[in-house]
């Protein structure tokens, strides 16, 4: 089955070891460890995949058991030493890095998030192998992910709507009307809010966006993205292209119809151009299977 690249489980994260405190102090001197830097906001690894430390060399820091058992893979929470390199995931890793990335960078960002019990600002400390916050008082905390939706619309032909952020925006590429922004193109995408449906979001963020009504929504695949601790769920939409489209100023600095060629030849402009870890975001599978549909 075709899957969003990140949407894997190739490693057994063994939950039942995370209370075991016996098991894990068995299990650290022969681990697998990665280092996650919460001051580069990276995780120790280069272009070829991650780089694993045994447990004399890992530098100290907080110990966080992300799974398996022969050996067990740890993540270490510690600033790499200088002169080794650091990386968001990389596009071209295999499947066990990309999952052993996603988990450990997922977990330091939401222990980097939550020093502090949200209900009584006591300090907190880390229990079951990471995997819990507590304080002397109040509820345990845990890892928190937050959902969000992204789609890729069509008008139910040849053309794909996609969108420029302002983050993104570049000149145009000519003064001729309809001309594109020089700068990177993709779905509408935005968070889930409280009390809110994934596909409420959906229509929501895209009327918010570009001032679209949405005629069919269908739901696609997920796939974790740990930059901060996101969940995307992605979806598939038509929409009547004869709406006048109403850019949100403050988000979108353009927006237009793409039909397939212009969208393989955007691609081949910008290849060099994107980091390694937009290449195996979902909104390039979900573009991706588009175009593969011709």
């Amino acid at each position: 089955m075709n899957h969003p690249p990140l949407a894997i489980d190739v490693l057994d994260r063994c939950a039942e070891h995370r209370s075991d405190p016996d098991w894990l102090d068995a299990a650290w001197p022969r681990a697998q460890i990665v280092v996650c830097d919460p001051d580069a906001d990276r995780i120790d690894a280069d272009s070829a995949g991650l780089h694993y430390w045994d447990a004399e060399t890992a530098p100290e820091g907080e110990r966080i058991y992300l799974g398996g058992e022969e050996p067990a893979v740890f993540a270490v929470i510690a600033p790499v030493p200088d002169g080794l390199p650091t990386r968001w995931i990389g596009g071209a890793w295999d499947e066990r890095d990309l999952a052993i990335a996603v988990e450990a960078i997922g977990v330091m960002h939401w222990r980097n998030a939550y020093r502090f019990h949200p209900a009584t600002g006591e300090p907190l400390r880390a229990r079951a192998a990471g995997w819990e916050l507590a304080a002397d008082s109040g509820r345990p905390v845990f890892p928190r992910t937050d959902p969000a939706v992204i789609v890729l619309i069509d008008d139910g032909a040849d053309k794909a709507l996609l969108a420029q952020h302002q983050r993104w925006a570049g000149p145009k590429s000519s003064s001729q009307p309809g001309s594109t922004r020089r700068g990177r193109y993709a779905c509408i995408a935005g968070f889930v809010e409280p009390g809110e449906s994934a596909e409420a979001a959906v229509h929501r963020e895209v009327s918010e966006e570009i001032g679209f009504k949405l005629d069919r929504l269908e739901y696609v695949s997920s796939q974790p993205w740990p930059y901060p601790r996101s969940l995307m769920l992605a979806y598939r939409a038509t929409a009547d292209p004869s709406q006048e489209l109403v850019l949100q100023a403050d988000e979108i600095a353009d927006a237009r119809w793409f039909t397939r060629e212009e969208v393989r030849e955007m691609w081949v402009d910008t290849e060099e151009e994107i980091p390694s870890a937009i290449k195996i975001s979902i909104a390039r599978f979900l573009i991706g299977t588009w175009l593969d549909e011709s």
